[in-house]
């Protein structure tokens, strides 16, 4: 039996897919650089939803629909999530077997802290066109990204910067493909304490040639009150 959703999960989801505006918006991007909890929730959420984006849309069967529906929210007080996202009109055929696998699996978080200090932000542009979660966990001196809208330009790769107050960016790393990456710290900027800025820029295949962001910056966070593990 599938554990129902609770508030933060509901909130988590709707951030994930976009339903939140302005200050509910706002509210949950603080949350998501103050509370690792939520903002694993996010990720996941952000995870396992990606895929549906890229599938063509299709109504389903009128039949079908309602009796899914029915199955999956049978309390009709409460409008569901995907009711208020017009779920049903974007969904091909292979999104609906996802849906209903959503639905039946274990919907809760499957990140969680396992302690020691995590830290958890965004990088977006201002326009939205391309969003990526954050993850920095001090315990591995790491940090995991979750690229969840745009990606770089064709023939151009992802590079992900990083300094402390003052310093100048250094590279972390490259991100050529893929949804997420887990990268090192190096250790100049694992030994940041205090604000940790993350940012991420489009640069040439094998990186950025002058050792600073050379191309389009996506975007920049500053992730404040780092500390070292106990």
């Amino acid at each position: 039996m599938t554990d129902p959703m609770d508030d933060d999960d509901m909130l988590a989801a709707e951030y994930a897919i976009g339903l939140l505006a302005d200050e509910a918006q706002e509210a949950a991007r603080m949350r998501i650089a103050t509370d690792p909890v939520f903002a694993a929730r996010v990720l996941d959420w952000e995870r396992q939803l990606a895929p549906l984006a890229d599938l063509d849309p299709v109504a389903p069967p009128a039949r079908a629909r309602g009796a899914l529906l029915q199955r999956l929210f049978p309390e009709p007080a409460r409008v569901s999530l995907w009711q208020r996202l017009g779920f049903w009109q974007v969904l091909s055929g292979g999104a609906i077997a996802a849906a209903v696998a959503l639905a039946v699996l274990d919907l809760g978080p499957q990140t969680q802290p396992t302690g020691g200090p995590l830290y958890a932000a965004e990088i977006a542009t201002d326009a939205g066109d391309f969003r990526v979660i954050a993850l920095v966990d001090k315990v591995r001196d790491e940090v995991v990204l979750t690229r969840t809208a745009g990606a770089a330009p064709s023939g151009r790769i992802l590079q992900v910067w990083a300094h402390g107050p003052g310093e100048p960016a250094q590279s972390v790393g490259l991100w050529p493909d893929g949804e997420s990456i887990a990268l090192a710290l190096p250790p100049e900027i694992a030994a940041v304490r205090g604000t940790l800025t993350l940012g991420i820029s489009e640069e040439p295949p094998g990186g950025s040639p002058t050792g600073r962001p050379s191309g389009r910056v996506f975007g920049t966070v500053d992730i404040p009150g780092v500390t070292a593990v106990p």
